[in-house]
């Protein structure tokens, strides 16, 4: 029916006693501003009505095993295991017929479109409690409600394995650029931390999101990453092998009993390491009798390869494989490389249960997206405790609120901090260069220098730091020539003197910060800090609050995490402090929502702990 005609329908719906409803009228908030006006006014009357409804401009869903299909859609997509729910119909339309050619089955197939009422958290939440449905997949383009997506999100994948594709990965969500997170944060990331603190994982285009949905329907997760590779060509095991490593597995070599069984029965010519390469001559019995002498417990998956030879009998070949395999507590995966001549084996694979591809690298990368998923599904989100003083915290917020502050500096900030537990290096302000040679001579030498100015985020670019003063007569000189150069630089900006600090020296520079996301609030992003933190974008983000958990995982995550484990003879850094402040930092961004953003950097991480050197943040 025409929009305009949906909301007086529904209300004759409601009058009538119906308790939900399906709409695939277009002609809503996709349709400019007469289509969102209609669009609100249907929302708000569904508020406050018994009735629910999936859409409007919405395919409709299908339930394949009661054979009831409520939607445009001819046909009715084969009954499984593997539950769909997409923000688009036209995808979920190509994915019927995709999935009909490849004979997959669904427990549930939904289109939810604009989610005037039902959302996709509505929809996680029924199938993580439906008997039919073992692997949950989902096309999602946005989230109507970023906190309560990410709960839902937890309890589903507590339950059942969840792969979610996302649509957008632009900026555009990035919140205030007053600081380096500001500048690095965004929603498509703030959602990329919610699927890995939940315990699912994101697929990055739409076939694999189906690659890795057909895997998890038919084989158990892998219990680590220790790949198996047998083939009957020695290039496919080398593909095999690079394509393990650059998804994270491990192909490592086989145990020496294994090897000696291998070894007593293959020919001379064959490869009893990882890959096993079982030579080109390669017959069922060779695959079957290799299988049985290796064992399920050789590896956390296998892949068998199979490429076309003038005698493959790549049936014979399929049914040595299910037959060896049997009862595995392992994932298998095959890979069938010859097109027509081995696309029956092929068959006789995915009969049976077991994913088969057309070359190495799918394979594998499935295997690799269940040994992520195990791995976080092992690893259920914890809350985190720890001792803090909130109420200083809001008694030094309503001194800054009092003050008319909304830019603040250090000298605002680290009182906070101190209140949760995170050690600073506590700056004094000084207003001439002679106070400063005072203040200095009072906290002991070495200092550094900082300009204090409400207007000036980057101190190094206008000359605003000096480091390693240490006598009194260099922080007045230091002190009279950085005011006189930074006023010359930024004469519209206000100047209110100096901060002399403690120099802090040795230790790994850290950034530390914490934008509120639109969609789903407080998130806190790690990263090697500096001047060159936003050059580099080696940084790490997670939802708040953060467990020690995922506050290791974030560090694990950088490309100079080494750095913090010691290299070159250098001591590692106080791994325990710097975990905790993370956490401690995360816990005041939850507390304090009064923050718009907050960014410590340098958080200096050494061998005797963490100490914040310098900090701004925006009310």
């Amino acid at each position: 029916m025409p929009a305009p005609a949906v909301l007086p329908a529904l209300k004759e719906c409601v009058a009538k006693g119906v308790p939900a409803a399906v709409v695939i009228s277009a002609g809503f908030r996709e349709n400019g501003e007469e289509g969102r006006k209609r669009e609100g006014e249907l929302r708000e009357w569904l508020g406050g009505q018994p009735i629910r409804v999936l859409g409007p401009n919405c395919l409709g869903w299908i339930r394949p095993s009661r054979r009831l299909n409520v939607t445009f859609a001819p046909g009715m997509p084969q009954a499984g295991n593997i539950a769909f729910v997409s923000h688009s119909g036209a995808l979920a339309v190509a994915i019927l017929d995709w999935a009909q050619e490849r004979r997959m089955g669904f427990s549930l197939f939904a289109s939810l479109g604009n989610q005037a009422d039902i959302t996709e958290s509505d929809v996680l939440g029924a199938v993580a409690c439906d008997d039919e449905t073992r692997v949950i997949v989902g096309y999602i383009e946005g989230v109507a409600e970023g906190r309560h997506f990410f709960e839902t999100l937890c309890e589903t994948a507590a339950l059942k394995p969840v792969v979610l594709l996302k649509a957008g990965r632009s900026e555009e969500g990035a919140r205030a650029v007053s600081s380096h997170t500001g500048a690095l944060a965004g929603s498509d990331r703030a959602f990329d931390a919610a699927v890995r603190q939940a315990g699912a994982v994101r697929a990055g285009s739409v076939e694999e999101l189906f690659e890795l949905a057909r895997g998890l329907a038919s084989q158990p997760l892998p219990r680590g990453r220790r790949l198996l590779v047998v083939t009957n060509g020695g290039g496919l095991g080398i593909v095999s092998t690079d394509a393990a490593r650059e998804s994270g597995l491990e192909v490592a070599p086989l145990a020496d009993p294994v090897r000696r069984r291998l070894d007593a029965l293959l020919p001379p010519t064959a490869s009893v390491v990882n890959p096993v390469d079982l030579v080109g001559d390669a017959d069922a019995a060779r695959y079957s009798n290799a299988l049985h002498a290796i064992g399920p417990s050789a590896a956390d998956a296998l892949l068998v390869v199979l490429t076309a030879q003038a005698a493959t009998d790549s049936v014979g070949v399929a049914r040595a494989v299910i037959g060896a395999t049997r009862g595995w507590p392992v994932p298998l995966a095959g890979a069938f490389v010859g097109g027509a001549r081995v696309s029956a084996g092929a068959r006789a694979l995915e009969d049976a249960g077991i994913p088969c591809y057309a070359f190495p690298e799918p394979a594998v990368k499935t295997l690799a997206g269940m040994a992520l998923l195990a791995e976080r599904r092992a690893h259920p989100p914890e809350t985190p405790r720890f001792t803090v003083r909130p109420a200083e915290a809001r008694e030094q917020f309503g001194r800054l609120k009092a003050a008319g502050r909304s830019q603040l500096g250090m000298l605002d900030l680290a009182p906070l901090l101190d209140s949760y537990g995170i050690p600073c290096a506590a700056p004094r302000p000084a207003a001439t260069a002679a106070e400063a040679a005072s203040v200095a001579e009072g906290m002991g030498f070495p200092v550094a220098l900082k300009v204090r100015s409400p207007d000036i985020t980057h101190k190094t670019e206008v000359g605003g730091v000096r480091l390693g003063l240490r006598s009194a007569d260099e922080v007045a000189t230091a002190t009279a020539e950085m005011l006189a150069r930074v006023t010359a630089a930024r004469p519209a900006a206000t100047i209110e003197g100096v901060l002399v600090q403690p120099m802090v020296e040795g230790g790994k520079e850290l950034l530390l910060g914490m934008v509120r996301d639109s969609q789903f609030g407080p998130t806190v992003m790690v990263g090697f800090g500096g001047i060159y933190v936003e050059v580099l974008k080696d940084t790490a983000m997670r939802l708040c609050p953060v467990p020690v958990s995922e506050a290791r995982a974030m560090l694990d995550e950088l490309r100079m995490a080494p750095l913090l484990h010691g290299v070159r003879g250098e001591a590692p850094v106080d791994m325990r402090a710097l975990l905790e402040a993370i956490c401690r930092f995360a816990q005041l961004a939850v507390d304090l929502p009064e923050l718009a953003e907050i960014e410590v950097n340098p958080l200096v991480a050494g061998p005797a702990g963490v100490i914040a050197v310098d900090a701004r943040g925006r009310l």
